[in-house]
């Protein structure tokens, strides 16, 4: 039986015959690989268009895929500590009375430069007692018409050099020796350095201490202050490396925004080990595709705006 039979013997509207035609061919499967493929197609459509020029306005920031090493760590805390060679209690070479002060609390004072003056007590005659290097008068315990007796009458810092004294505890001991890398960080400073010795804690701690050196030039890292660091323990080669700054949740995905020419498309991504700073990715990218490397997140509210508005 034909198509005209069953219209010929049923009086059946053709309309309704013609939607039932459709519908069956609708759901062949010829039918849902297009609607599919119009489905990937409007996927592909995704794009944020910005002109170069506004781009560099915006701080968008691109790079080329590439391969590269992470750093795996493990992260340790502790504080900035003086360093023992740039403090110095001072002294008169013999015993006196101090006839005049020259210096101050929190004075900067020279190598050399006359701290006080003390009279002998044997020769009777004046000698001046000065500074052992250039810093910072932290105390003071002299005045004029005292006697020095053999005390401390100024402890002089130097605070360009100081060290950071980290605690390594029990189960990160097999991993953490001397000579390893690690990032210090206090607030927005960040400093890479080395660690320089391990040394048994005093009173019994639980941990030992790993001391690395400080140029503190900026005056960035006072004494005293707590401090985190990431001690790099072990290096791992990647086929495709990117800055995790890069990764955005788009759509339930991570992806990464792809440029092409003026065009950014977001690209789903597969990701695997990550450091401090950079992620592996195992899929969806090829090395020297060039991607959002910094500010990912303005295309990505870009992109947000544009389909909200598309909604509407």
């Amino acid at each position: 039986m034909n198509i005209k039979t069953v219209i010929k013997k049923h009086n059946t509207p053709l309309i309704f015959i013609a939607c039932c035609i459709f519908a069956v061919l609708a759901s062949s499967p010829i039918y849902a690989s297009e609607s599919e493929h119009r489905d990937e197609d409007t996927r592909n459509a995704e794009f944020v268009h910005i002109s170069d020029n506004m781009a560099q306005k915006m701080g968008v920031v691109t790079q080329k895929v590439s391969a590269g090493q992470l750093n795996i760590t493990t992260t340790v805390y502790g504080n900035v500590v003086t360093d023992p060679a740039s403090l110095s209690h001072v002294r008169a070479r013999f015993d006196g009375m101090v006839t005049k002060v020259n210096a101050n609390l929190g004075y900067k004072v020279k190598k050399g430069e006359t701290l006080a003056v003390v009279e002998s007590n044997e020769s009777l005659k004046s000698y001046p007692v000065t500074a052992p290097f250039s810093g910072i008068v932290i105390a003071r315990h002299a005045n004029e018409g005292e006697l020095s007796n053999g005390q401390v009458l100024f402890s002089i810092a130097n605070y360009k050099e100081v060290w950071a004294q980290l605690k390594i505890f029990p189960q990160q001991l097999s991993e953490i020796a001397d000579q390893q890398s690690v990032q210090l960080s206090l607030s927005e400073a960040k400093l890479n350095t080395t660690i320089q010795h391990i040394l048994p804690s005093p009173d019994e701690k639980p941990y030992v201490l790993a001391y690395a050196k400080i140029t503190n030039t900026s005056g960035r890292w006072p004494v005293g202050a707590d401090i985190k660091g990431q001690v790099v323990i072990s290096t791992q080669n990647v086929a495709m490396m990117l800055p995790k700054a890069a990764i955005q949740e788009f759509e339930g995905a991570s992806v990464v925004f792809v440029k092409k020419g003026e065009e950014y498309h977001p690209v789903p991504v597969e990701l695997g080990q990550q450091d401090n700073t950079n992620i592996e990715v195992l899929l969806g990218l090829s090395i020297e595709d060039e991607i959002v490397s910094q500010n990912s997140y303005l295309i990505k509210a870009d992109l947000e705006k544009s389909e909200a508005g598309h909604e509407h």
